[in-house]
């Protein structure tokens, strides 16, 4: 009896986790079928940085709606769902219309509006994801991205084999309507009390941040930049080399699925997890390296396989960078809004510029054997040095984390810092012999100053072994009872 009662909790835990799922996975079909709209369904309709820019451009848009209504959509989730529905209902409308028509203007609104009403349902969804343990995140994530891929190329088989436009139109519209019952009885079905802790609430936990926002480092936006600038090249190149049609497509809705298995067991189990640029090193790294070189055989009758394996590589990195996002904000215990924000503002800018670059290569120079050997090594070493620059496990930890070092600054016992400085200038300690002091008057053992400080556990042995002859003790003990002489 007591064995159906747990199942029967843990079916009511995991049914706003799978609904969660689902409705990620229906709005990216969603938006992507509008993307893909922009280049089957008009007539010389071909330069692919307009439509760049007015899909992920909606992601800048979304970002200034919600840090210009935060303190209106934290009181008010509801009307803020039912204009996010309606708002892409009408914009969906209206890009039919416009494709139909033969406007390509018309077509970039439709997407810019799309795209903006896209970013900030995704927003809502994640920021109530973020509050489960990352294993679980990393799981949903996965299974959204391959959900994502399932639902656009089932949506692509009805429309190719009945090409009406009223059928297009009510697939299109199914999905937005999967996605926002879905998103309903994720985000306020249950009643919300500030009591339960911040599983009641997605929006109880999320703004948290007291503290001024760290800068990031210089090895964590070359990353980003290296990535989402291959990203943006590969996405341009392609579109200049293989013909557009449903023939393109099937194969990236194939490598969304493929790159939601790759994510899943790459990152889902718990040690996965908690050490995220490892496993960027040995698995999206070379994934994305090797649809970089698949690309240039896309004419030479591996078409299939080239943009499947860009199409896998770019959404394992977006799943990654979605996971590393929510790591990154409780890392550092920002809000969500501050930690998407940021990520955000580095990555449009950068698949953007990307895409710019990719137009104008594909115009301008003959995309031969010997040109794309240039490219590869040009993005093998950028790759690289978003990769690999930061050293070894621990700094990489520090960096990609962004986990600053434990030092003495962070301490806040005025009386044992008080008491450490006397030490230092009553038993002659040296600068650094002092900040490790504070660390053992802390409790901290050898190896979690070793660890803390980035140094080997010998040199910190020694460091405390030094304290210790020139305190005259010969223990944590003894020195502790030091301390508190007068």
């Amino acid at each position: 009896m007591e064995n159906e009662k747990t199942g029967g909790v843990r079916a009511a835990e995991h049914r706003p986790l799978c609904l969660c799922i689902l409705a990620i996975g229906a709005l990216f079909a969603w938006w992507n079928l509008y993307h893909d709209d922009g280049f089957l369904f008009l007539s010389n309709y071909l330069n692919q940085v307009e439509s760049c820019l007015a899909c992920y451009g909606g992601a800048l848009g979304a970002f200034a709606l919600i840090v210009g209504a935060r303190a209106s959509w934290r009181r008010r989730e509801r009307p803020w769902l039912i204009a996010l529905a309606i708002a892409q209902a009408l914009t969906g409308t209206w890009l039919f219309i416009a494709v139909m028509a033969d406007w390509p203007a018309g077509v970039i609104g439709g997407q810019l509006f799309i795209g903006t009403a896209f970013f900030s349902q995704l927003f809502f969804l994640m920021r109530w994801l973020c509050t489960r343990p990352v294993p679980h995140i990393a799981v949903a994530i996965a299974v959204a991205i391959a959900t994502y891929g399932v639902l656009e190329a089932a949506a692509w088989a009805v429309m190719a084999l009945f090409p009406l436009m009223p059928l297009r139109i009510a697939v299109r519209f199914l999905l937005l309507a999967l996605c926002i019952v879905c998103s309903w009885r994720v985000l306020w079905k249950r009643p919300v009390s500030a009591q339960n802790g911040p599983e009641a609430s997605p929006f109880a936990s999320a703004e948290t941040d007291k503290s001024a926002p760290r800068r990031l480092p210089p090895q964590l936006l070359l990353h980003c930049a290296a990535y989402w600038l291959i990203f943006g090249m590969t996405h341009a190149m392609a579109s200049g080399i293989i013909p557009l049609g449903h023939d393109k497509l099937l194969p990236c809705y194939i490598g969304s699925v493929v790159a939601g298995g790759i994510f899943c067991v790459a990152f889902a189990r718990d040690d996965h997890a908690a050490k995220l640029w490892p496993r960027v090193r040995t698995t999206i790294f070379p994934l994305t390296m090797l649809s970089f070189l698949l690309l240039s055989l896309a004419n030479s009758g591996l078409t299939f396989i080239s943009i499947g394996f860009a199409q896998c590589a770019m959404d394992a990195y977006l799943a990654f960078y979605l996971l590393a996002t929510i790591v990154v904000m409780r890392k550092v215990h920002c809000s969500y809004l501050h930690a998407a924000a940021t990520a955000t503002l580095i990555a449009v800018p950068f698949i953007v510029i990307g895409v710019i670059i990719g137009d104008v290569l594909k115009v301008s120079v003959p995309l031969n054997t010997e040109s794309y050997g240039t490219l590869s090594i040009l993005a093998f070493l950028l790759l690289v040095a978003g990769t690999f620059w930061v050293g070894d496990d621990r700094r990489v930890e520090l960096v990609w984390g962004l986990e600053k070092k434990l030092t003495p600054k962070r301490f806040e016992d005025k009386a044992t810092t008080e008491r450490c400085a006397k030490a230092v200038e009553k038993f002659g300690l040296a600068k650094r012999e002092g900040e490790i002091l504070l660390f053992v008057a802390q409790g901290q053992n050898a190896a979690a100053i070793a660890e803390s400080e980035v140094i080997s556990l010998n040199t910190a042995r020694t460091h405390i072994s030094r304290i210790h002859r020139k305190m005259n003790v010969h223990n944590q003990q003894e020195l502790l009872r030091r301390l508190k002489e007068p």
